[in-house]
């Protein structure tokens, strides 16, 4: 969990491993495939398993959009990274399949507000909807599938991930 919160605070605050110079600047919005994002407004009796249940539906501007999809692609940075083997004598090989090209997934958010008034957002992510209008109104749940589905969760009020956790292949 420290790893998470350290990871976000780099992407805030400029580390020279991971900070603003792998990303584009602030004053920049990242090009964000607009079709490819849903918007689902938190339902209690659908959402509950994601949050603890004092909380409210809240909105998502189109810059905490751009800083979500930032700390999604961190973090798949770092897990691709995490799951390789290195062996000097053999070329790189995944321990698992890597995430590849984190901005391409189709992307469900659920946004709300806790009972501290922080917001948190659950962002559900594949690489193709299988059902095409049903990704737009309701979650997309799978088992298995490996890094074709993934999903995290961030405290943007205090840019801090939750949880991060790619599907299983079995």
């Amino acid at each position: 969990m420290h790893l998470l919160t350290l990871i976000t605070y780099f992407i805030l605050q400029g580390h020279p491993d991971i900070g603003p110079h792998t990303m584009q600047p602030e004053t920049d919005t990242l090009a964000i495939d607009t079709s490819r994002y849903a918007v689902l407004t938190y339902t209690k009796s659908r959402d509950s398993f994601l949050f603890d249940s004092d909380v409210k539906p809240a909105d998502l501007s189109a810059a905490e959009i751009a800083k979500i999809e930032k700390i999604i692609r961190v973090m798949v940075k770092e897990y691709n990274k995490a799951n390789n083997k290195t062996d000097k004598s053999q070329p790189v090989v995944l321990v698992h399949d890597a995430i590849k090209k984190p901005g391409n997934y189709y992307k469900q958010l659920i946004a709300v507000t806790d009972k501290k008034g922080e917001k948190l957002v659950w962002v559900n992510c594949f690489c193709t909807p299988h059902e095409k209008k049903y990704w737009k109104k309701g979650v997309v749940m799978v088992l298995d599938g490996g890094p074709c589905f993934f999903n995290i969760k961030i405290n943007l009020s205090t840019n801090t991930v939750l949880n991060f956790k790619v599907n299983g292949t079995s």
